[in-house]
């Protein structure tokens, strides 16, 4: 979990700077590594990956983990726009709403 609140930190301050990109990357993988905190706490997995991630946490979920969906949402959201920004072409400039939204 300090992988994910350093992570979260870091977004916070891209946002202040109004670097949108990095905050939105930033704030998607701070999302990802406290769900990989969550699915090793609850299960002893430890996933590597993105997709494996999700899938585990959505596991726990359907399971009866009580967790806010909207937060649950942004994994699969937030790796969309990540993936975006980092390889394109879909997103290329990440504006401040839709930072918030991500």
């Amino acid at each position: 979990m300090s992988i994910a609140d350093a992570t979260y930190d870091r977004a916070k301050r891209s946002f202040g700077a109004a670097i949108y990109e990095n905050a939105a990357r930033d704030a998607y993988t701070a999302a990802l590594n406290a769900a990989r905190a969550v699915v090793f706490d609850k299960s002893g997995i430890a996933p590597k990956t993105h997709s494996g991630t999700r899938s585990k946490f959505h596991d726990l979920l359907h399971g009866g983990l009580a967790f806010d969906a909207n937060l649950a949402k942004f994994l699969s959201e937030g790796f969309d726009t990540k993936q975006g920004i980092d390889y394109g072409p879909e997103v290329a400039y990440v504006t401040r709403e839709q930072r918030k939204t991500t």
